[in-house]
This record gives C-alpha cells, structure tokens and sequence, in this order.
C-alpha cells in the first residue's frame, strides 16, 4: 500500500520522505505522520527485507525522495544498499522500560526479539523488574518465525519487538507489544526533516556544478572514496562511448583502466600532481588528476582531459594576443627616472613635439632608452589610443623585412599567405611607426620607405593599388645618419625627410645626478624578496658608487641595469665587511674600464670619427669604416668591446665595419 502525503509550500522547501515500513509501523505512526503533513512531502511505503531495496532504487533513479525514514531490519536493509541518507526509528531506553512494565502486567514470562545483535542492557532489567525474560535476535525473515517459536516453546506469553515479531507472535498465538513509542517516531521525523533539507541543498548545488561540468570543453569524471563514478560529463562519455548509458556508480578503473584514480585515493601526499599525456579514443589527451577533499579527509578524486590539439590552438592564439600587446606603448614620461638637468631638458623637449603631428628622429647611443621616449611621445600624443608598431630594422632579415614592413596580397610570392597580408606599417594605421636602428634599413627599401612618407599610402607586394594610411613616423638611431648619407649608405632626402624634429637622448655619463638612484632602484627591484640585509645593501652601495660615477657606461642604462643584476645575485653571498675582490672577479668589465682614459671625450684616434665626440673632430678628415674600426683596435690593444665603446657603436656593426673592406 502506497500513500502520498503533500502539501505545497511557497515560502520554504518540504524534504521529502519516504516512510518504509511494515504495515503496523504505518498504522500506528499515522496520527504523527498528519501531524508533519504541512511540514515535509511524505510517502508511506509498506515494504520489508526482500521488497525494500527494489521500491528503494525506482525512487532514486526518479530523483523523488530526499531521504528515507525506517526502522530495524528495514533502516539496516536501506543504509547498506542505497546512496540516499537513511535515518532509523531508534527504540530508546525509555520506550523499551515502558514496554516492559505493560508486558508485566499480562505475564512475567516475557520475551524480547531485535533485529542484528541483542540488548546487553536488558539482563540488568530482568532483575530489577521482577522478570523471567528471555531475549533473541535474528537476521532474516526465516530466522524472526524460528525465534518466535522457541519463545512459545518456552512457554513465554508475551513478545516486545518490531512490527513484524507483533505480527508474527500474533499469528502464533501469544501477545505482543510494539516497542516503539510515538515520541520515538517523532524524534526520527525531526531528524528527517533536517537531513531531506540539506540532502536538498547538496542535491541543488550538485545539479548546479554538474550543469557547469556539462558545459566545459573539456572532459571530466570524478569519482568516490571507491573509485565508484559520481559525476562525468557529456565529453567525457563520448571519450569513453557511453553518450547514452549512466554508468554512475560503476568502478571508473573497470570502465577504463587508463583514467584509473586508485593512485590518488590511495597514495596522494598533498604535492601537486604533474600532467601527463595519454592516448584514447585515437586522439592524444593531456591529463590533470586531483584529490577531492571534506573536512581535511579524501573523499573523491577527479581527472580532467585536455585535448592536446585545443592546447596547442589556444597557445597559438595567446601567442597572437601577446603580439598584439606588443603594438601598445606601455611607457609615459612618468616612468623616465632620472633628476638630471640634462634630462628633463630632453622630456620636456619631448613633450613639447608629442603635440605635433610631425615625424621624428631619436639620436642616442645604444642603451639611452630611445623606444622608451617613442613610446611616451606615443602616449603624450592624440594617437594613444592607437597602435604603436615598433620595427627594428637591424633585426629583420633583408629577404624578409620587405613583405614585413609592407605586406603582400594573395600569390605575391611562393609561400605568401593565402589571402595576403597586412604589414607593420599598414598595422600602424591611425598610430605611430617606430623604426628602431633605421640606419641600418637597406638602401632599396629606404626609397620605399620614403615614398610612404611623402604620399601616406602603403602598396603591398603583388599589388599596384595604394592603401592609404594616416601614422606618424618615428625613427631612431646610435648611428651618425649625417655620416652615413656623406657614404652614401642612407639616403640624403630620407634624412631630411625624417629629421623634421631631431631629439638627442644624453647617455648615462652626461647624467651623473641619475646614475645612482637608477642603479639602485634597479638592484632593488631584482633583489630577492626575502632578502633583508640592509647592512649589506648600504655598504655595496657605498662601495660602488665612486665607480659608477667614474665608469663611462659605453653601454648606457642597459648596461647600468645588467651589472645591477649581477650585484644583485652576489648580495646573498656577501658578509659584512665585504670583499672587494668578489666585486672584482664579478664585474671584471666594470672595473677594467678604468684602465682607459678618464674622459672618453678625450681620446683622439687618427682619422676616425667618434660618435661621441663628433664635435671635437672632423669627419672629412676620415676615411672608411673599416680604417675607423682598424684604427680603434689598434687604440684599443685588440680588444673588440673597448673598440666598439671608443667608436660608440655595437660589437655587431664594428664586426660588419671590418668585413666592409671585402665587400
């Protein structure tokens, strides 16, 4: 017999209970059970042992019960085969005192019969009340009909137990009394409701996370403390081949030995698990498993498969993003450090030509932070929020920095993009160009060049048609472009082209003021963390700083910043009072250039042309590049680094100087 008790609530959720019981357990809760009616959705079953488990499973599979209210055989039945919380009618030792003090008054021959294991306490009770009482347990249906015989053998007249020893001892002939009380019922039916409403609450939020798990790309399982599938969603079953079964509940190392989680349930250390890669369904997968944990105890585990090919596309898409972000001018003046006179002349000339629209040209040594000042002009000017496309021209390939700079349409050449390519400079529409090392840009592409910036069109390679495009050009160069046009390796109408407004970055010897604070703010920004010996940190700033300000920093603030670096990783090996021979055997290069004249502004070298000090000596004077580099080297004892600093340029372009005789 099936009852449905249910009344609707607006404001608060009713649990619902399923009531399995015998029949006279039904019966005579029934006047409690009204009592809840408005409380809790509740559904009376009459079931025992055989019958309990199926009438169980077909109300969870249907997701109709929240938790399941019985007692004895029925509640021990219920805890062993379902998932669902399970809460028992519990004979208290009030309601079993009770019982016996009615049996007494039919007989003193009494008999007790519970289900699993026997009361100890009863013994204790057989004294005190007076009794002759006998007590069996049973297991099995077969075994509750066989201990209701021995009791009538025994001549036992009345039998306490559940509902189904009442009906047995009954149909044998004898009396029999209910042990449980109605306060019992009710206490069980509080409980209950407390249970169904978290059940509930777990239910939702399980249902929420599984609507999430349904939507990731990714494939997921998890499982129990068993390895026993809890959750997995709609890719991992396609993985798998089991789109249309429900296989929770089935043991996840059984369903795929390669996905198998027994290693985390049973052996995780708290540590993080690496990734690993696997093959399944023909495709290859990269693996992430983890622990699942409640109040500190594992109680679940979860792995989670990542398509390698979506990796590999998602990475190339960052890669795509991040260059992107490389068309964006993240420096502003602001972040110029440096209190020198010389310096603030420069930002404010700076400033003042970011509010023109006209193209310009950075001179500065290497290291002076020439893209630093572009990118502030960038973002001082009304382009800001536009690109800024930097370009060095010394880095690209001359093969390729053509169809770089100014993109190709479809079938331009082999190889070329189906459906063309936009360039770098057709990218900067709207912006600002940055053209880094431009004297180093060949000659035929400077004519190319040159036209862009008379007419403010691109034409791509493979194609005739102009595209205009509004940028503001800004170049830079270590290089002496004056002398350069005089070889005719840049063009004349290039430069002047370029040089509409010239703005000359000081290098870090003519900024003396700034030397120190930009040293140590970069040894504070690569020094470690925990790192907090300020003792140490006052000393080697009180040792060097002589040095830094004598030293005649051929390689600028990028120079100034790697040696920074280098202190930086000594300082946690260094003890106070320091030795200044580990400063040496470190920095070498730093301190051997004091070996050199004191002012490189000094230094004469026979017909060659200094950057530094172009205007101490004159360029007609010289001849070719390679006699200028000969000649530093000479000056130089042979040492290439201190050639190149003498003439103020690159190792790489005193290297190409020399190689110029040949060519």
């Amino acid at each position: 017999m099936t009852t449905m008790q249910n009344i609707n609530s607006k404001n608060k959720y009713m649990p619902r209970i399923c009531f399995m019981s015998h029949h006279l357990l039904r019966t005579f809760s029934k006047p409690i059970l009204e009592e809840y009616a408005f409380r809790a959705q509740i559904e009376t079953l009459d079931a025992s042992f055989d019958q309990v488990l199926g009438l169980a499973n077909e109300r969870v599979k249907n997701a109709n019960v929240d938790v399941f209210l019985s007692a004895g055989s029925n509640a021990s039945i219920l805890r062993d085969g379902v998932q669902t919380p399970v809460v028992s009618i519990d004979v208290s030792g009030y309601d079993l005192m009770k019982a016996l003090i009615k049996a007494k008054e039919i007989s003193p021959n009494v008999g007790v019969i519970t289900y699993g294991d026997a009361i100890p306490s009863l013994d204790d009770l057989k004294s005190l009340l007076l009794l002759n009482l006998t007590q069996y347990h049973y297991k099995t249906p077969q075994e509750a009909q066989l201990c209701i015989q021995k009791l009538k053998d025994k001549g036992v007249e009345v039998v306490l137990g559940s509902s189904i020893i009442v009906e047995l001892a009954q149909k044998a002939g004898m009396q029999a009394i209910l042990t449980y009380s109605l306060q019992s019922i009710r206490t069980a039916l509080d409980q209950a409701l407390e249970v169904g409403r978290i059940a509930h609450l777990e239910h939702t939020r399980f249902d929420q996370l599984n609507s999430v798990l349904q939507t990731l790309p990714d494939a997921v399982v998890a499982v129990n403390n068993q390895e026993k599938i809890i959750a997995i969603n709609h890719a991992m079953k396609k993985i798998l081949s089991v789109e249309n079964q429900d296989i929770r509940g089935t043991n996840l190392s059984e369903v795929q030995p390669e996905l198998s989680l027994k290693d985390v349930l049973q052996n995780y250390t708290g540590d993080e698990i690496p990734s690993s890669v696997l093959q399944l369904d023909h495709r290859d997968w990269v693996s992430h498993k983890a622990a699942i944990f409640e109040n500190g105890q594992i109680v679940g585990a979860a792995i989670t498969l990542h398509d390698a090919g979506t990796i590999y596309t998602s990475d190339t898409k960052l890669r795509m993003f991040e260059r992107k972000r490389q068309f964006t001018a993240r420096h502003h003046f602001g972040t110029i450090q440096g209190n020198s006179s010389a310096l603030k002349n420069t930002i404010n000339k700076a400033k003042r030509y970011s509010k023109s629209e006209f193209d310009i040209l950075i001179m500065g040594e290497s290291g002076t932070g020439k893209e630093l000042f572009a990118q502030a002009i960038h973002n001082e000017s009304h382009r800001a929020n536009h690109p800024f496309i930097a370009i060095n021209c010394a880095a690209f390939p001359e093969t390729l920095i053509e169809s770089e700079l100014f993109g190709h349409d479809d079938g331009a050449f082999t190889g070329s993009k189906r459906g063309g390519r936009r360039g770098l400079i057709e990218s900067a529409h709207k912006g600002t160009l940055f053209l880094d090392e431009i004297g180093d840009m060949p000659l035929s592409l400077q004519t190319r060049l040159l036209r862009v910036l008379q007419e403010r069109a691109i034409t791509r390679l493979g194609s005739n048609t102009p595209i205009p495009i509004d940028i503001r050009v800004i170049a830079a160069t270590h290089q002496p472009l004056k002398d350069l046009v005089s070889l005719k390796s840049f063009r004349q109408d290039l430069y002047y082209r370029l040089n509409t407004l010239e703005l000359k970055l000081p290098p870090l010897r003519e900024r003396k003021n700034d030397i120190s604070l930009l040293f140590d703010n970069f040894l504070k920004l690569n020094i470690a963390k925990n790192f907090k010996n300020h003792a140490i940190l006052d000393e080697i700033q009180h040792l060097l700083s002589h040095h830094l300000n004598q030293y005649l920093w051929p390689g600028n603030i990028r120079e100034l910043e790697s040696i920074a670096k280098r202190v930086a990783i000594l300082l946690p090996t260094l003890t106070v009072p320091i030795d200044e021979k580990l400063l040496y055997e470190e920095l070498p290069d730093f301190f051997a250039m004091h070996s050199l004249p004191n002012n490189i502004n000094s230094v004469r070298l026979p017909q060659i042309k200094n950057p530094h000090i172009s205007e101490k000596v004159a360029f007609e004077n010289l001849t070719s590049h390679f006699d200028q580099a000969t000649a530093a080297l000479k000056m130089a004892s042979g040492n290439h680094f201190q050639a190149a600093t003498l003439l103020g340029i690159s190792r790489t372009t005193l290297w190409r100087w020399l190689k110029s005789k040949k060519s």
